[in-house]
């Protein structure tokens, strides 16, 4: 079997699936096995939960799970394994691959850390406990150093608790939007439409997984810009203990500091934001550094343009 035999709406998303190793063995193991448990299929594999839940996320056109929570192939992940066998694409190698080193491991897990947001996706409880605990922090550090955000930037705010709170989820709505219309523009899915002819049922079924999915995007979301309240984290420090982390407002050093703090803070959210969109909106994580970054050069248009008009 040839990828000339498959499905000519999933032919590019084949293409990309065989160029990935991981999914390749996932697939294989999945179809040799019939069904199988993700616990299981970790251990057979040897990845890390995080790379598992990720890479099953990707593959979520191909694989699905039972009734007991097993994983198994759909009917277009069965003509991939096909594709697989026939295709004389097993090896050795492919089936025992080289474990990255630790120094590896250890900077995959910092500038990439999909383990954080594995079990945000799959975990509800866990979901809604570290977004309601994320806003309730989020707002009380705005309410009380007075500021709030815009886009990936922090800005002084009038003492009206509401106006703080409205500009708040308003900028959650802003990031959320943004991330969401690139995401499809990079991954070419806003001109690629599937005509495919289904019942009622599944059109229901797929309407709620995507409403599903997108509440988990957003949810998500409001944990991934907890490194951005760095800078009213230390304005709020400063106030509450008069450390003077920032030059009095007016002198030539006061701006400067507070830029820093603002980059600072910015590029410790830049990892969070590139895991989010690349488990979220199934995107390779180069694609969703240049997603997540064109956000961030809008974000620094933005605030160029405020500081001209003003």
């Amino acid at each position: 079997m040839s990828l000339g035999s498959m499905d000519s709406s999933s032919e590019d998303e084949l293409v990309w699936l065989l160029r990935h190793k991981t999914r390749r063995r996932i697939i294989l193991a999945i179809g040799d096995s019939g069904r199988i448990s993700a616990t299981t299929l970790r251990d057979m594999l040897k990845i890390s939960t995080g790379s598992l839940y990720y890479n099953l996320r990707q593959l979520k056109d191909f694989v699905t799970q039972d009734e007991d929570r097993n994983y198994v192939l759909t009917e277009e992940g069965e003509r991939v394994y096909k594709v697989l066998k026939e295709g004389g694409v097993l090896s050795p190698d492919l089936l025992r691959p080289k474990p990255p080193s630790r120094l590896m491991k250890i900077i995959t897990n910092i500038f990439f850390p999909i383990w954080l947001f594995s079990p945000l996706y799959e975990n509800t409880g866990l979901r809604i406990i570290t977004s309601s605990l994320s806003i309730i922090v989020s707002a009380f550090l705005l309410i009380y150093t007075r500021t709030s955000p815009l886009i990936l930037n922090i800005y002084d705010s009038p003492p009206n608790i509401y106006e703080i709170i409205s500009k708040y989820l308003g900028n959650l709505a802003i990031l959320y939007l943004s991330l969401t219309f690139i995401s499809l523009l990079a991954s070419g899915r806003l001109f690629h439409f599937k005509k495919t002819i289904k019942n009622i049922e599944d059109t229901k079924r797929e309407i709620l997984n995507s409403l599903n999915d997108e509440l988990k995007f957003f949810l998500s979301l409001i944990v991934a810009l907890i490194p951005i309240l760095l800078y009213p984290g230390l304005l709020a420090l400063d106030k509450f203990f008069n450390l003077n982390l920032l030059p009095q407002l007016g002198t030539p050093y006061y701006y400067r500091v507070r830029d820093l703090y603002m980059i600072i803070a910015q590029s410790l959210s830049l990892p969070f934001l590139i895991a989010l969109v690349a488990y979220g909106r199934r995107l390779s994580g180069t694609t969703a550094a240049i997603v997540v970054l064109l956000v961030y050069f809008i974000s620094h248009v933005v605030s160029q343009l405020l500081i001209i008009s003003f």
